[in-house]
């Protein structure tokens, strides 16, 4: 055991960003990782010459804010990347109401809305009005437990005019909102309430989204997932970093109360002076320290909580150039199954519409996602599962030949990622890409630190409803700033 010696427990985003910064301000990081490469969820995979991305469409923080302070020194974002801001979120589709656009700059959307619904103006303006101020809200720089007076004080001036907002809806979800709005045209309500409402989803979270898309600080990082992932694993090495791969840890070696080291897959022990737990917070809390130091609040939330409903992915290389006006399409159908799962919508995606490292020139990623309940998966046997795949493969193939005739001859390969490969890749608990839902309370985040355990912090999008990348890379900053004063280190963040 080394003095300041961290054994980072999970190479995606959480663990890279703690790594670089533990090794910025002095100390001995080493990330243990399950699979070969780095990333976690934030991946990407080569099939014949085609990329298909898993995860990132966009990202909060590409422009300015405590966030954009964090890419920049984890290099997940330089002078060398090109930020891509969409024109619109995305074109919903549906059989009985037609179609919709929602556009990402709040100026173009506002007028677009009031000339599908002018009997509802105000109402509009008034919706516009609380997204414009949502980009003021930004994150504190320091943890829990070490933010001063000033802090809070510097907080409260940047966030202005976006205060009484929080205070208003920050315990209301999207549909409390839509009905005090008060709009009356029933077409602008339905696609409206299509966007987040079903799942009891945020209110603050619905409109601070579009502040950030509205003020271009929620781009996509041209290259796609892979690229991102290289730059950060890149910059940690470069410091002196060391990634284990293929290194599975199944146990926190724990005496005295103590987190001293972890135990592998292969038995090996490898001690530390701290552990850093940035992988699942399921396998983390349940499995690697059995159940024991859990508080009440922690107990809750794996009890009680929702969580994002998994999705499966359908890449496509298509021989051909696709030409599509939006490059999020977003389908809405009664009655519609892929597979053995009842759905009631699904996107195709266009992805080398804007991203020319994802296809060979002259060819096409297309990417059909919906959503499939963990329930669905669990129990499927063996011998189920390749069926199941296949009658994905053929229900999405008609799909597409229904979008774009024609197109079934010119299909090239097809990748299906579903919540079983997220679970078994990851480790991701019931499938839930990115954790909690964030339900009507966002600040209802969970301890870093567990009861009575020592040496030993938590890391990662378990953390906080709503999770994503931009929480945990926090975290990893946040966990490594508590470190430093635990251990009178200078923090350094450059």
């Amino acid at each position: 055991m080394k003095n300041n010696d961290i054994l980072i427990i999970g190479g995606g985003i959480a663990g890279m960003t703690a790594g670089i910064y533990a090794k910025k301000s002095g100390m001995q990081a080493t990330i243990l990782e399950m699979h070969e490469n780095p990333g976690g969820q934030l991946t990407a995979w080569e099939r014949n010459g085609y990329l298909f991305d898993y995860c990132l469409h966009w990202l909060v923080g590409t422009d300015h804010g405590t966030y954009h302070d964090i890419w920049r020194e984890t290099n997940a974002i330089t002078d060398d990347v090109q930020i891509i801001n969409h024109r619109t979120y995305a074109k919903m589709v549906d059989e009985k109401h037609g179609e919709f656009i929602v556009y990402n700059n709040l100026d173009e959307w506002e007028e677009y809305l009031i000339n599908l619904a002018p009997e509802d103006k105000k109402s509009i303006e008034k919706m516009c009005r609380l997204m414009r101020k949502g980009n003021r809200l930004d994150q504190f720089e320091n943890p829990p437990g070490m933010r001063s007076v000033l802090d809070y004080f510097s907080s409260f001036l940047h966030i202005g005019s976006f205060f009484p907002i929080l205070i208003k809806y920050g315990k209301r979800n999207c549909q409390e909102l839509l009905e005090e709005l008060g709009f009356n045209n029933q077409r602008l309500l339905y696609f409206l309430n299509r966007l987040f409402v079903g799942r009891d989803f945020s209110a603050i979270s619905f409109i601070v989204m579009f502040g950030w898309f509205h003020a271009k600080n929620a781009g996509y990082l041209l290259g796609g997932s892979s690229a991102m992932t290289r730059r950060m694993a890149e910059k940690f090495s470069s410091l002196g970093g060391q990634f284990r791969f293929k290194s599975k840890v199944t146990e926190i070696v724990v005496e005295n109360d103590t987190a001293i080291g972890v135990k592998l897959e292969n038995d090996e022990i490898i001690y530390a002076d701290h552990v850093i737990g940035a992988c699942d917070g399921h396998t983390l809390l349940f499995d690697m320290l059995k159940g024991n130091y859990l508080d009440d609040k922690i107990k809750k939330a794996y009890a009680d909580w929702p969580l994002f409903t998994p999705i499966v992915m359908v890449s496509f290389g298509i021989n051909d150039v696709i030409e599509s006006e939006n490059h999020i399409t977003s389908y809405f159908k009664e009655g519609l199954s892929i597979g053995s799962t009842k759905i009631e919508s699904y996107n195709i995606m266009n992805r080398s519409s804007y991203d020319p490292a994802f296809a060979p020139e002259g060819k096409t990623v297309l990417l059909c996602q919906f959503e499939s309940p963990w329930s669905h998966w669990e129990n499927l046997e063996a011998t189920a599962y390749p069926d199941e795949k296949e009658a994905i493969r053929k229900d999405t193939v008609n799909l597409l030949e229904k979008h774009y005739p024609g197109i079934t001859e010119k299909i090239e390969v097809i990748d299906i990622a579903t919540p079983l490969t997220t679970a078994r890749y990851t480790g991701v608990w019931q499938g839930s890409y990115e954790g909690f839902l964030p339900t009507l309370d966002i600040t209802n985040e969970l301890p870093m630190k567990l009861p009575r355990l020592k040496n030993f912090t938590m890391i990662g999008q378990w953390l906080y409803p709503g999770g994503g990348l931009p929480p945990s890379a926090q975290s990893g900053k946040w966990a490594i700033k508590m470190l430093c004063e635990e251990k009178k280190l200078a923090f350094k963040s450059v």
